[in-house]
């Protein structure tokens, strides 16, 4: 009797731990599966997200090709350096929107990375690149504004050839010097929050806001913030002294309208980018929701896609020429229709002429009643019969 009482404890007890295990083991699964489907953004925010990618994406690609097109194609924009800064950027959105951003928009749609190991590797390299090429640009466009506002003597001594190709040597080659740390240590890694990879180099993420971000950033506040102080005092001197020279006011608002213009695209690409490049480096811990990531790369989108709507609005000889460059293209490709239409048109009239002019001649009416349709051969036929009829000899009525 009492060791059949301690083997059904021991078979009560054995259940129990059964019973216990395997709860624990269903509560870990359930944590896990949480924890995975919160790592990654939802649903709904990848598929808005896709499908504004893909939109935006679409038309910044449109809007930088016809200001590239229109800004090589016309000689007098061509010359001018504002406009050389504008191409070199352009070519620097095209590369960020038709890669970065193009296998982001595939990601959103996707759930997931769909470009392989190397693509994300690159897509890392070149979304470093492109963002510290852009602002470097704005920076030393923003020093060529403070020279042609602020100190224009200092401008005409220097050789704008010059300026022009370091500028744009600068822009391409600190990027790429920056992106070293990344390159030796190979610390790219694929985040599931952000749905692509990303560098975990501690060096690498210093550099990238001190030297792409931080400095240049500094060096344009300070460059606008003198432009308008000294466009400030410029006016109230002129209306204190009463001293209005056309010439001068005319260059002076011109050279505030492209400064304006550089301030707004700054301003555009500053809210637009810095917010998810300062999430992506603080958030060490992951803390924030994943859907964040999504809308702040929406935001970096935008305001990439955006900057040749920016070009259109501020500036009046860059949208004039762009319309007159499609309009160009839409009546060259409806005059090349026309040409075609009326040739062809042209030779089947000839073709059936011909045809009917040979049925006439041969004699045979049959064929000649199927083909006399057209006002054209009706027109051959009467001129032929009219020679015919001429041509036999009348009576001689000499001698009556």
């Amino acid at each position: 009797m009492n060791s059949s009482n301690l083997i059904f404890f021991c078979l009560v007890i054995m259940n129990e731990a059964i019973l216990i295990s395997s709860s624990n083991w269903s509560t870990k699964v359930n944590l896990t599966h949480e924890h995975l489907t919160h790592s990654i953004p939802t649903r709904q925010a990848t598929f808005v997200g896709a499908i504004l990618a893909i939109v935006f994406i679409f038309f910044g690609l449109i809007g930088n090709l016809i200001l590239i097109i229109t800004i090589l194609s016309v000689k007098k924009l061509r010359s001018n350096i504002i406009n050389i800064f504008i191409v070199s950027l352009q070519f620097n959105d095209l590369l960020n929107i038709g890669f970065n951003q193009f296998f982001v928009g595939l990601s959103y749609a996707n759930r997931n990375w769909v470009g392989g190991p190397l693509i994300c590797t690159l897509v890392v390299y070149f979304s470093t690149i492109c963002m510290g090429c852009l602002l470097w640009h704005h920076c030393l466009i923003a020093i060529h504004r403070l020279m042609v506002v602020v100190y224009p003597n200092l401008l005409r001594r220097m050789s704008v050839k010059t300026y022009i190709i370091v500028s744009l040597v600068i822009t391409r080659i600190l990027p790429i010097l920056c992106c070293i740390p990344s390159f030796l240590t190979k610390s790219i890694a694929y985040s599931q929050r952000a749905l692509r990879c990303s560098s975990r180099n501690k060096i690498q993420i210093y550099i990238n806001i001190t030297i792409l971000i931080l400095l240049p950033n500094v060096i344009i506040i300070f460059s606008f913030i003198g432009i308008f102080v000294h466009v400030l005092h410029a006016t109230h001197t002129t209306v204190r002294t009463n001293t209005n020279t056309v010439s001068t006011s005319h260059s002076l608002r011109r050279e505030i309208r492209i400064t304006k213009m550089f301030a707004i695209l700054f301003t555009l690409f500053f809210l637009g980018y810095h917010p998810y490049g300062f999430v992506r480096a603080f958030d060490k811990r992951s803390q924030l929701h994943p859907d964040i990531y999504v809308l702040l790369t929406l935001l970096y989108c935008i305001s990439i896609c955006a900057s040749p709507l920016v070009y259109g609005i501020m500036n009046n000889q860059l949208r004039h020429e762009c319309m007159r460059v499609l309009f160009n293209c839409w009546h060259c490709y409806k005059i090349d229709d026309y040409k075609k239409y009326s040739h062809h048109r042209l030779n089947s009239t000839l073709t059936t002429t011909t045809t009917h002019s040979t049925i006439i001649r041969n004699g045979e009416d049959v064929a000649d009643e199927q083909t006399c349709t057209t006002p054209s051969l009706r027109r051959t036929k009467m001129k032929y019969l009219k020679k015919k009829k001429s041509s036999v000899p009348l009576v001689d009525t000499a001698c009556v």
